[in-house]
């Protein structure tokens, strides 16, 4: 079936339709260095911990942040991600050596301190510290994204960070997650996918993977409720996730796939990729499959980097 057009007012269209709008306000109010360490990863990075305060209209969100930035020299570009099971997790899931090495610093926070990722939460996360908006949990997590960009700045400087070349980067729902922060917030200079599959880089339009009933019986929570009603009604979408990502453009998108991922449907996420290319150029736009699963390796991390 063909794809809708790329046009530059198609971001309405999605929030709208999937992910929900996103309200103003939530500022950070105060940021309390827990710990330090210097010299950990064989000399080559500090570690910094922080509790983070964001204030919102009906109360504070507090989150607890892990910063891995490489011991002197020039102010090192700032990824930013989310994790799944905790900062001190991350100590061994992600390959903060070789990031460090390769020039960058890396700001994470656990996505449910912000947002619980359950269709009927026993406590509320941001959501519930504004007034009554449409937004689902994957706006939410985005959210989130640009707050962690928030701590950057307020790093910068001081403590050799360069937000001016910000990374977002997200796995699997939380690569849905970066991609919409990447849309909404313009001071990401390179926005990347890993596995986000439907609703994150993948075409509706390419039957393959995940569809919109499956993921809208199982997550109902991650998107606005209207969204349901598209369950095998793909071709009537106004809008298709290539539109997604040359909204991005200018700015630069990576988007990571893996050969045994089918639910997240690596040929649509290279389709959507070929079909966003004409709003990017030959160079604003990169993508790779690996051989794997669905897991954010280090050959992601390097090669997103890389581009």
């Amino acid at each position: 079936m063909p794809l809708p057009p790329l046009g530059p007012d198609v971001v309405e269209e999605f929030t709208r339709t999937i992910y929900g709008r996103t309200p103003d306000g939530g500022k950070l109010s105060e940021l309390v260095l827990q710990s330090r360490e210097d010299g950990v990863l064989d000399g080559a990075a500090d570690r910094l911990r922080h509790r983070a305060t964001v204030a919102c209209p009906l109360g504070d969100l507090s989150f607890d942040t892990l910063l891995h930035l490489p011991s002197g020299g020039d102010a090192a570009p700032v990824a930013v991600i989310l994790n799944f099971d905790g900062n001190d997790q991350t100590l061994t899931g992600f390959p903060y050596e070789k990031i460090v090495q390769a020039g960058y610093a890396v700001l994470t926070a656990h996505y449910q301190q912000l947002e619980p990722d359950d269709p009927n939460p026993p406590a509320p996360g941001v959501r519930g510290l504004f007034p009554a908006e449409s937004w689902g949990a994957v706006a939410a997590w985005a959210w989130g994204l640009s707050r962690l960009l928030d701590i950057a700045a307020t790093l910068d400087g001081l403590d050799g960070l360069d937000v001016g070349r910000a990374v977002v980067i997200g796995h699997s729902r939380l690569g849905k997650a970066a991609l919409w922060a990447g849309v909404r917030d313009e001071r990401f200079a390179l926005t990347v996918s890993n596995d986000s599959g439907c609703c994150g880089a993948s075409l509706f339009r390419h039957p393959g993977g995940e569809d919109i009933e499956a993921i809208t019986r199982r997550f109902p929570h991650w998107f606005v409720p209207s969204f349901a009603q598209y369950a095998g009604k793909e071709d009537e979408l106004p809008v298709d996730q290539h539109q997604l990502l040359a909204s991005i453009a200018p700015r630069r998108v990576y988007v990571c796939s893996a050969e045994d991922d089918a639910w997240a449907d690596p040929e649509g996420e290279r389709l959507a990729v070929e079909a966003a290319r004409p709003a990017f150029g030959p160079d604003g736009i990169g993508y790779h499959l690996r051989p794997g699963g669905h897991a954010l390796l280090e050959e992601d991390w390097m090669k997103a980097l890389a581009f």
